[in-house]
């Protein structure tokens, strides 16, 4: 495990903002257009404007979204609007909510982990475009402000008992509730606690949920102050970025797949797409998207490799065939399917949501869409160990750690 440090913490003062809900928000990379607006509205000092602000026609290189983070985070700290914890502390962080009328909780703890160690594993691709702007925020801001997802294996439980043990006496020293999930954070500046958390986390692993491209930029930034800082010191603090450590045991039911939705696909290609499947796999008809999603639960428990296609009719089951080269569904999608039949002019759009991707395909709003399943945690972990990266958008953890509880700025205040 790399080296784990607390941290002087950035956060909101609820005297002055009132409600933290009103002011938090999911990571970057799952905010559309309509719900960075959203979020604008919501309140005049939500952290959207720091963690993903709005682009205008008349931005120049130096005024742009990420100088208007840097000058928003400097006033809201001279404010009052943002304070600094008074001691390095390090924050449990509970996350409880609701999947197929089920309620769960994910314990972790926000920390700062050291960004050399081979014990850290990413398991997706990343591209280019996402990663040079969460660096050029990095570089503009100096501050990590939305902690990367990790996981802590943990399938006898024991890290997960010390989180709880340290926070059944205490209060939380925030809650914050966001679309259903009710997010609470501590905050622990015992020295003690803090040295055996440290030590207990030495030999373990951390695999990367998500915030592959924070990560990346994290590491690209360190390289380059590291060459040039004349006075180089190994706890400079580019050297570290704030993560969400979650305790991982044998299930995670917040692992959702990521589905296809397939738009400017004319309908002879769909027809392609079908008969040129027929010649490789299996293609079975299905009696609509819930039969669909159904039938691929019942192959993945069998171990078996199949694609969900579904273009408004009742929909059609791709089953591989034995003796594939696949384990996961999503790599046989996008280097056999997608390069065969879905040309660069479509435009594909990843979401969770199942059932309003097959009503934009109904309403003509899409053309098609592929359902796939997540793959199993064991895979998710057996690769990253391995260092073979999964494409992107492979796995969804659900719930995200929320930008704005508390924010690791560089240097201090």
């Amino acid at each position: 495990m790399p080296l784990i440090e607390p941290f002087k913490g950035l956060r909101y003062d609820t005297r002055r903002i009132g409600s933290l809900s009103k002011v938090v928000t999911p990571p970057y990379d799952v905010i559309s257009p309509e719900d960075q607006a959203t979020y604008y509205s919501r309140h005049p000092r939500n952290f959207i404007r720091v963690v993903f602000g709005k682009g205008y026609a008349a931005d120049t290189l130096e005024r742009n979204p990420y100088s208007r983070a840097r000058n928003t985070l400097e006033q809201w700290v001279q404010d009052g609007t943002l304070k600094q914890d008074p001691e390095p502390s390090v924050y449990p962080y509970l996350q409880e909510y609701t999947l197929s009328g089920r309620c769960y909780r994910r314990w972790g703890v926000v920390a700062l982990v050291r960004l050399n160690s081979p014990r850290i594993f990413p398991h997706e691709q990343i591209r280019e475009r996402p990663m040079q702007d969460r660096l050029r925020l990095l570089e503009t801001v100096g501050a990590s402000l939305s902690p990367i997802f990790g996981l802590i294996p943990d399938e006898k439980g024991g890290y997960e008992r010390f989180i709880r043990q340290i926070c059944r006496r205490r209060r939380p020293a925030a809650v914050a509730h966001l679309e259903g999930v009710k997010h609470s954070l501590w905050r622990v500046s015992d020295p003690t606690w803090i040295k055996q958390f440290k030590t207990d986390l030495r030999s373990k692993e951390l695999v990367i949920a998500d915030g592959h491209h924070r990560y990346a930029a994290a590491v690209a930034y360190r390289d380059f102050q590291k060459k040039n800082d004349l006075h180089y010191s190994p706890r400079a603090p580019y050297n570290f970025a704030m993560f969400y450590l979650a305790a991982a045991g044998k299930q995670e039911p917040g692992l959702l797949p990521t589905h296809r939705v397939l738009r400017r696909f004319p309908q002879r290609r769909i027809r392609q797409l079908l008969q040129g499947a027929a010649t490789q796999c299996t293609v079975q008809p299905t009696r609509g998207i819930k039969d669909l999603t159904a039938r691929l639960q019942r192959l993945q428990a069998q171990g078996r490799l199949g694609i969900g296609f579904y273009a408004g009719n009742g929909g059609h089951l791709l089953e591989a065939r034995p003796g594939s080269c696949y384990r996961l569904d999503v790599e046989w999608l996008h280097q056999e399917i997608l390069p065969q039949w879905i040309g660069p002019d479509v435009e594909i759009v990843y979401t969770q949501d199942l059932i309003t991707a097959s009503r934009q395909v109904r309403g003509k709003k899409a053309q098609a869409l592929f359902v796939v399943q997540p793959p199993p945690l064991t895979e998710v972990l057996d690769r990253a160990r391995a260092a073979l990266r999964m494409p992107g958008k492979t796995t969804y953890f659900h719930p995200k750690p929320l930008a704005g509880l508390v924010e690791y700025k560089f240097g201090g205040c």
